[in-house]
């Protein structure tokens, strides 16, 4: 068994039992430190600390896991440095998982900085990972630390990239984003979708209609039109009346919703027929924007869908006729 120098001072914190199980940690054979691991995260000593942020580094996976879960369960500050050294691409990823999942937890504002000097890396994982805790912060202070990773060559490095934009605070307009709305990745599509719905470019509102109308994937078209759901801008009425119409029915689902915050009654014609749709959910949401709409042209659709074999939809149409009719 070697201990280390370092710790010799730490262990005078520790009473009789507690020396005994941490000298198990540095046993030679796995098992012993195994148990010796298993037996310090029960106890949750904070004088055991310093030992846990060595077991960080055993070559046992199993070793290092229960250590940054001992870490998290104790949440002291003092292990926050040393887990961002588990986030890296060298650790196993179950371990890096639960590190980051620590981290969330205990960072805050002090730690940008160090956050920062970690994505000076060529290591994409570590980025990813950092992106990740960054969402924790809100900093705008990392924009230009992260903004070259929207034009990265590693598509999830431009997903989480895209993904933290929407998470820095007073952010409101940033041109380089609109770009990823023509990424050639479906997962960066989607996530861009959802992030230019918080900025307020005069070409967001135009990029997101675009989308919603021809993009391949129907998740990017059901992510576009719940951002114009946000945007709640007349504008988009237009493409969303055609979109109601899409394929997907997910996308129709939420074009609707997205419709009925800027609907009127030049849309009754393109909503009465979704009455009838194979979806119940269309069905509801072309209700509840008929009642909005609260035109006596709607009455004899509505009055049938009252026969409809949701209850959610006879709910939304009895709704919609008591407001017409009001």
């Amino acid at each position: 068994m070697i201990f280390p120098n370092c710790l010799e001072e730490e262990l005078q914190f520790l009473d009789d039992e507690s020396k005994e199980i941490v000298e198990l940690l540095f046993s030679s054979n796995e098992d012993d430190r195994l148990v010796s691991a298993v037996t310090l995260q029960q106890l949750g000593d904070e004088d055991t600390i310093p030992f846990l942020i060595h077991a960080l580094d055993d070559p046992s996976t199993s070793v290092q896991l229960i250590a940054v879960t001992s870490l998290w369960e104790m949440a002291n500050e003092k292990a926050v440095i040393p887990l961002m050294k588990c986030i890296n691409s060298k650790r196993v990823e179950k371990v890096r998982e639960e590190a980051c999942n620590a981290l969330k937890e205990l960072i805050n504002q002090d730690h940008l900085l160090k956050l920062l000097d970690l994505l000076e890396t060529e290591d994409d994982i570590q980025k990813i990972y950092v992106l990740i805790l960054l969402r924790k912060i809100h900093d705008i202070q990392a924009l230009p630390s992260i903004a070259d990773f929207l034009k990265s060559s590693n598509p999830i490095l431009r997903k989480e990239t895209i993904i933290t934009l929407r998470y820095l605070n007073q952010l409101t307009h940033y041109p380089p984003a609109i770009l990823l709305a023509s990424d050639p990745d479906i997962d960066v599509r989607k996530e861009t979708m959802l992030t230019l719905s918080n900025f307020e470019e005069p070409d967001i509102l135009k990029t997101l209609c675009k989308s919603l109308i021809e993009d391949e994937s129907w998740e990017v078209r059901r992510n576009a039109a719940q951002a114009l759901e946000q945007k709640k801008d007349y504008l988009s009425s237009t493409f969303l009346s055609k979109s109601i119409s899409d394929d997907h029915w997910q996308v129709r689902k939420f074009s609707m919703r997205a419709l009925s915050t800027v609907v009127k009654e030049e849309h009754l014609e393109a909503i009465i027929p979704k009455l009838c749709d194979d979806f119940s959910d269309i069905r509801k949401e072309a209700a509840t924007a008929l009642g909005l709409i609260g035109s006596e042209k709607a009455i004899g659709a509505l009055s049938q869908s009252l026969n409809d074999s949701d209850i959610e939809v006879r709910i939304a149409s009895q709704k919609a006729l008591n407001k017409i009719k009001t």
